[in-house]
């Protein structure tokens, strides 16, 4: 029975594990189609979503994600923030580089679709900041949609040169995705930020290079929406209506949006307005008006309706209609109130605030980590380098405390060995006057052994008493002619040597110093101890360097020498002058 119960187990454990596998094979499905097919990517998602219960947590919110973004292709409008925020918050810490661009970037369309421009802006800067554009399987296509939405928004608060940047950034990432109707897409786009900017030569360039572009590669439809801004362009000025007949022809002929009445949709009617500027143009003010008229739609803004009124009122100008000039002026004026300017004008400002204060707290903020990080690794490599030569250190000094043993101890040994030949050779001299019974001779031999042993003792101790009293004693010719200090009066006297000496010159002169003259540095550590200046500087006197060299040596002011000699002075001979110094020093040396 055991064993049937470990079957059934089994067996539904492999049942799961395949549809797990059903449940990530559709989702990679949905996956595929969302480029080109968003909405049979939401089906295939709605579908799975039937499941959901059985979805673990991480796939569950990979399931999510694809479905915001299917939504989100298929111009559903977000109304909240929620499933955005939880899916950044998730993928932040469990999701791949991909995944966080994606969830940061469906955040953004959450709050552009609600209205919050700035935290829209935010969003897709976060989205930028956690791309890895060096990753081989990188999505550049979803970083091209962030810089193009990022783009709108620019757009809608009329920051124009923030848009023309991130237009260009779009088209940049779409072109390393292979996306080249996204790539064309953002570069006609940008023209209408050049045209507000009142340069229509740039915005000209940049649709006629979008149209040649979308018809070469067989976007066709796209070319005939993109050359209404062109259109727009030509009829404004009036030496170009011929090149905005031709254009407006081609659009009517080509374009699928008319029915069967040859009638625009409502989103589209912009067009009417082109049309009725040609119509102007060429002095046809009964089309003209006509045209005009046809931008209305019921439910129009002031904004959209200020076109119409525009064109309204000038073909009204022109015919000298007191009336209507009168009643459309007013109705223009309404579309342009100043207020509503103003208002704009202080919006855009403030806009233009928040984003500038956002990107430089973020730049602030980034470059604080980035400080951080470097302080870090400096510290560390410090750390490690103060360990490796601690660890030099210590195998330096076991290494020559053993040499220095194993010195000592053959110095033992061959001592040791020495004396047992001594003495073995003595024994046997000593055996052999015993064999031939010489008593005398042996009594003899070590008397006279006694008498050399004691003059031997007696030489060794006047000798070492020589060497004692000779350590207690200056040899100032012994210093002067020393190497080192032949080399500190050759710097001072050679303009080519390097007048400065460096802290080893230092220590070997003071060294040489201790050991031709060790009564007088006795003195200079006794009762009140010179500094390591007022060291030097006497040293240096005694060598017969001049004061305005010794402060060239010792990188000091003249007064600080003149001082410091004074300061020594007191403390060696308790004199309160600095000029007597040299003659101190060297009487001193002389008597010792």
């Amino acid at each position: 029975m055991k064993q049937l119960a470990y079957i059934v187990i089994l067996l539904m454990g492999l049942m799961a594990c395949g549809e797990r596998q059903e449940y990530r094979d559709a989702l990679l499905r949905a996956e595929a189609a969302m480029g080109d097919h968003p909405d049979s990517a939401l089906q295939i998602l709605d579908s799975l979503g039937e499941h959901e219960q059985e979805f673990g947590k991480h796939f569950r919110m990979q399931y999510l994600l694809h479905r915001t973004n299917a939504q989100n292709k298929t111009d559903v409008k977000f109304t909240s923030d929620s499933i955005a925020k939880e899916l950044v918050d998730h993928f932040d810490s469990h999701g791949t580089t991909n995944e966080r661009v994606l969830a940061h970037y469906l955040l953004g369309r959450a709050y552009s679709d609600m209205g919050e421009a700035p935290k829209a802006i935010n969003s897709f800067q976060n989205a930028i900041n956690v791309a890895d554009t060096t990753a081989n399987d990188f999505d550049f296509y979803t970083l091209g949609c962030v810089y193009s939405q990022m783009a709108t928004v620019y757009h809608r608060q009329l920051l124009l040169t923030n848009e023309i940047d991130a237009r260009k950034k779009a088209s940049h990432f779409a072109f390393r995705a292979n996306k080249l109707q996204w790539v064309f897409y953002n570069q006609a786009m940008s023209a209408g930020a050049y045209i507000l900017l009142n340069k229509k030569d740039s915005a000209e360039l940049i649709l006629k290079s979008a149209l040649e572009q979308y018809r070469k590669h067989g976007y066709i439809r796209q070319a005939i929406r993109y050359s209404r801004p062109l259109i727009h362009l030509y009829t404004e000025n009036p030496q170009r209506l011929a090149e905005a007949k031709t254009l407006m022809d081609q659009y009517e002929s080509e374009s699928d949006l008319f029915d069967e009445h040859h009638e625009l949709p409502p989103s589209h009617r912009l067009y009417y307005y082109y049309k009725g500027k040609y119509y102007e143009g060429v002095h046809k003010l009964d089309s003209a008006e006509y045209y005009y008229r046809k931008v209305y739609r019921p439910g129009m803004s002031y904004t959209s309706l200020d076109p119409m009124y525009r064109g309204l009122l000038s073909v009204f100008s022109q015919r000298h209609q007191a009336d209507s000039i009168a009643k459309y002026a007013q109705l223009y004026c309404m579309a342009n109130d100043s207020s509503i300017v103003l208002k704009d004008r202080d919006v855009i400002a403030q806009m233009t605030t928040i984003y500038n204060y956002s990107r430089s707290q973020k730049e602030a903020e980034q470059e604080r980590e980035k400080a951080q990080k470097t302080l870090n690794l400096l510290g560390f490599i410090i750390l490690i380098a103060i360990i490796l030569l601690l660890v030099i250190i210590v195998i330096s000094w076991l290494y020559r405390k053993n040499q220095r043993e194993k010195k000592e101890r053959i110095a033992k040994l061959e001592e040791s060995l020495n004396s047992a030949k001594r003495q073995r050779s003595i024994v046997q001299e000593e055996l052999r006057k015993l064999k031939e019974n010489d008593y005398e001779g042996i009594i003899a031999e070590k008397e006279r052994q006694e008498a050399e042993l004691t003059k031997t003792i007696k030489r060794l101790q006047a000798e070492n008493s020589t060497y004692i009293h000779s350590k207690n004693k200056n040899s100032l010719d012994d210093f002067l002619d020393s190497k080192i200090a032949q080399l500190f009066v050759k710097k001072a006297r050679d303009k080519f040597e390097r007048p400065i000496p460096t802290e080893a010159e230092w220590d070997l002169l003071l060294s040489q110093f201790s050991k031709d003259n060790p009564a007088t540095f006795k003195s200079f550590g006794e009762s009140r101890s010179l500094s390591q200046l007022e060291q030097r500087i006497c040293i240096l006197l005694i060598l017969g360097i001049s004061e305005k060299t010794i402060s060239t040596m010792t990188a000091s002011q003249a007064s600080t020498v003149s001082n410091a000699k004074a300061r020594a002075n007191e403390k060696l001979f308790g004199k309160k002058e600095a000029h007597s110094l040299k003659t101190n020093l060297i009487h001193d040396l002389r008597q010792s």
